[in-house]
């Protein structure tokens, strides 16, 4: 059986009157950050749906409540899992007139943990201390504690005041002739020798016990966020095979997977906790609406008026069945064959040896040496488990320090690729200057992430992916946590913590305002406003508020004015009686030019294919030339892939007539001479005029051919 992950934690915090003093940085007092920190422990186990146990002892209480009678120590909350009930009453949590030992304190919990404990099992037992350590204390029994934290196998953690952790253990006679710990620096003024001869006593008892110790400044920005429970990944076990002879025994893991919010709950706003059930229910479509039964129902797909019924039988029967689950090398390539942008899934898989296999482990490791050597890649075919899709991938040998292991990177099928032809960045119509270019290198290296310097002056690359948190996710936690201690009040907006997982290292650093309006110095922009030419006739008719006479309106020009342009209805479409003119019009009234330019060319072949003879030639060219012009300026790419279908439908449709005119007006590809925007090149360009010539060749030549085999015949 897997061992138990449980944790049994006892939080001992301290109420007593000596924590009035203030910690260091002089804005939250010991009270306000220990509550803080406890609460977002609890909070962090509740979100995270860890089976763990939590214990509460209050140090310096009114009362004594602990099975050793210590007074003033009082187990506030007994080992359980832990609740809002929980939160809120830490959050509550007042100071009190008395203080206690907080020796006796840990003395307590340890003897609290080893009874709570029988029968049940933990993974591992832990005590955790807030205190300014600012009371008296027992020092007989340092090394009593310091037995029972070893032998009851119990981690101790303290939290507290800002502690230096350079501390050094020494001895010294006090002014009555007694025995003290004291730090070997100066004492800090803000503490009391009270505090320095505790905090002495407690890295002595830590250094023994292996605890742990760190100041509220470290803790709360490490307890600010939640955190989901940490699940040990379940391998993919499968059996990999080399060719019909070689079978390596290996396990799968997932190196990264999309972290999920827990799923949400319907429960009714009448009573407190009480779920929702919902119930379907299946009713025919008749006067009597006649219940029907779930097994009675298929599923079916409406094609207009008519239902196909589509069982589970035909499912199944039009299913694609993979067979068995495999992990299959199909063959190897070169590196340099499988480039990045082809990598493509969910996720990698680390692949190495099952676990206990030696055979396995010295097989795989020769294939990850041979492939690292040789910088080759196994193309492999996975089947994760029985008719499950099949995968094709790309195995990459990494080989580090501590492990050495295959990498499966999912690869696209041909079905999955679109190629995209997109035109060049730099042209010489738009050539940055060298100062445009030294601007934005300036940009790159200030905002460089690779290198960034934290508070504590140690480089470090920013934002890893196994450091930062979602900060969605946080978001959400906090808005829960929230709602859930003040059910009436608003969700507040998002937490300052929150916002500054966002924020970039480099974005009040003045190196990259100045390289920010240097950018803007360089590349000015402008904006364009489109003038409209289009007069209704509102506009042609309307008058001065000011004056009524018959004056004409002083902004129109009524020599444009026709009888024919009041009456024109207005452009819905390009059509075949003036598409030139349509065409203008609508992308005049600023609609969508794609849209716009497959209404033209649908006209133009529309003018074409139907026409009796050459009448409409003329028109369809000068439409052709149109929208040749206007998309040199606009876009070439969508002219060019249309001319190109359009001439396989010329000789489709035998108008090979119309071909000759486009050849001779010069109305073929837009070539990068003509826009900067276009990949074709000039030569691409005269060869597509040129197609005619070489498939009357062609022609000539069957022709010929099949006269001679007649002639044969004969």
């Amino acid at each position: 059986m897997a061992r138990s992950q449980k944790e049994a934690i006892v939080i001992i915090v301290d109420v007593g009157h000596s924590i009035s003093s203030v910690v260091k940085d002089k804005k939250m007092g010991f009270l306000e950050n220990a509550r803080q920190c406890v609460s977002m422990i609890l909070k962090r186990k509740i979100f995270a749906n860890l089976k763990d146990e939590v214990a509460l002892i209050l140090l310096g209480s009114e009362e004594t409540n602990n099975n050793l009678n210590y007074k003033n120590i009082s187990v506030a909350h007994s080992l359980g899992l832990p609740s809002w009930e929980m939160v809120q009453f830490v959050e509550d949590l007042k100071e009190t007139v008395v203080d206690a030992d907080w020796i006796d304190a840990i003395v307590v919990a340890v003897d609290f943990l080893k009874e709570e404990t029988v029968g049940k099992k933990f993974s591992e037992r832990k005590v955790v201390l807030l205190s300014n350590l600012d009371t008296t204390v027992s020092e007989d029994q340092v090394d009593t504690i310091i037995k029972a934290v070893k032998s009851e196998e119990v981690n101790l953690i303290a939290i507290g005041p800002d502690v230096n952790l350079s501390i050094k253990q020494e001895t010294m006679d006090d002014d009555d002739g007694t025995k003290c710990w004291t730090n070997g620096i100066d004492a800090e003024k803000s503490k009391t020798k009270q505090q320095l001869v505790g905090e002495s006593l407690l890295y002595h008892v830590l250094r023994e016990t292996d605890g742990v110790i760190c100041s509220f400044s470290d803790a709360v920005p490490q307890l600010m966020y939640f955190q989901k429970r940490n699940i040990r990944p379940t391998p993919w076990n499968v059996v990999m095979d080399i060719g019909p002879d070689i079978r390596i025994a290996v396990s799968g893991y997932r190196k990264i997977t999309p972290a999920t919010l827990p799923s949400w709950k319907t429960s009714s706003s009448l009573e407190e906790g009480a779920r929702v059930e919902s119930e379907t229910s299946y009713i025919r479509q008749d006067e009597n609406q006649t219940v029907i039964d779930r097994d009675d129902v298929i599923e079916g797909f409406s094609f207009g008026t008519t239902l196909v019924p589509f069982s589970d039988v035909d499912k199944a029967m039009m299913s694609y069945n993979s067979g068995d689950k495999c992990f299959s090398v199909l063959g190897f390539t070169k590196l340099r064959n499988v480039p990045r942008h082809l990598f493509m899934g969910r996720g990698i898989l680390y692949i190495t040896a099952q676990r206990g296999d030696s055979s396995a482990e010295v097989a795989l490791s020769s294939l990850i040496h041979a492939l690292d050597e040789e910088k080759l890649v196994a193309i492999a075919r996975k089947v994760y488990r029985i008719n499950t899709k099949p995968v094709l991938g790309a195995l990459f040998p990494r080989i580090a320090s501590e492990y050495e292991c295959l990498v499966f990177i999912e690869l696209p099928y041909s079905e999955d690729m679109r190629e995209f032809v997109f035109p060049p960045i730099v042209s010489d119509t738009n050539k940055p200057t060298k100062e445009q270019l030294d601007s934005v290198d300036a940009l790159i290296d200030i905002m460089d992430l690779q290198a960034v310097k934290n508070e504590y002056g140690e480089v470090s690359e920013a934002f890893k992916s196994k450091s930062v948190v979602n900060p969605y996710h946080q978001h959400v936690y906090h808005s829960l946590a929230y709602r859930a201690m003040n059910p009436d009040a608003e969700i507040p907006p998002v937490n300052d913590y929150v916002i500054n997982l966002l924020k970039s290292p480099h974005e009040n650093k003045a190196s990259y305002k100045v390289a920010v309006e240097e950018i803007k110095k360089q590349f000015q922009l402008n904006e364009v406003k489109s003038k409209m030419n289009h007069k209704s006739a509102a506009e042609v008719f309307k008058k001065n508020a000011k004056d009524e006479s018959d004056e004409a309106p002083s902004n129109v020009d009524l020599k444009d004015v026709t009888m024919a342009s009041l009456v024109e209805a207005t452009v819905v479409e390009v059509g075949t009686v003036r598409p030139i003119q349509d065409f203008k019009a609508l992308l005049e009234r600023g609609e969508d030019f794609n849209k716009v330019c497959s209404q033209m060319q649908k006209v133009i072949l529309n003018l074409v294919i139907y026409s009796f003879g050459a009448d409409n030639f003329v028109k369809a060219e000068m439409a052709l030339q149109t929208l040749r012009e206007t998309c040199i300026i606009k876009d070439p790419s969508l002219y060019n892939d249309w001319v190109v279908q359009f001439r396989d439908s010329l000789f489709e449709r035998d108008k090979r007539a119309f071909w000759d005119i486009l050849v001779k007006a010069k109305l073929g590809l837009i070539s990068s001479q003509e826009s900067a925007e276009s990949s074709v090149t000039d030569d691409d360009a005269r060869k597509f005029l040129e197609y005619e010539e070489s498939k009357e060749l062609e022609a000539a030549f069957d022709d010929d051919m099949d006269a001679d085999d007649l002639l044969n015949q004969m």
